[in-house]
């Protein structure tokens, strides 16, 4: 049986979830150094880069530090309001995917500035193409 490149996406997805919290950072790093060599390897490149550029960054860990630390002080805030502010807490939320934190906090701003980000990246990248 054999995997359509969002079904393996999904799949290291899903073992990235099961690092521990330590290594969280480094297993998404990983999975996308696997999904670039198999891009380059199979010749789907192209194909598989254009679908992952239309999602909007999963990680908080693969946001820029800025946004990362607005993010951990909404955290913060809303655990503490939930009295449920513990280092692991807070630790937990920050290794999750930006949608996990939904029901904590309003997660439409980081959303659009990160799709945004991606269309000025995408659209300069099609200007330096030409």
């Amino acid at each position: 049986m054999g995997f359509t490149k969002r079904e393996l996406i999904e799949f290291l997805d899903g073992l990235v979830e099961l690092a521990s919290e330590e290594n969280k950072t480094k297993a998404v790093s990983v999975k996308e150094k696997f999904i670039s060599v198999f891009e380059k390897s199979y010749g789907y490149e192209k194909e598989v880069i254009t679908e992952i550029t239309k999602l909007p960054p999963h990680y908080i860990a693969a946001m820029p530090d800025a946004v990362q630390e607005e993010i951990r002080q909404k955290v913060i805030a809303a655990l503490t309001e939930h009295g449920e502010c513990t280092p692991e807490n807070v630790d937990r939320a920050m290794s999750s995917k930006i949608y996990d934190l939904e029901d904590l906090i309003d997660i439409r701003e980081y959303v659009e500035r990160m799709e945004a980000e991606q269309k000025k990246k995408a659209e300069q990248k099609r200007r330096g193409g030409r």
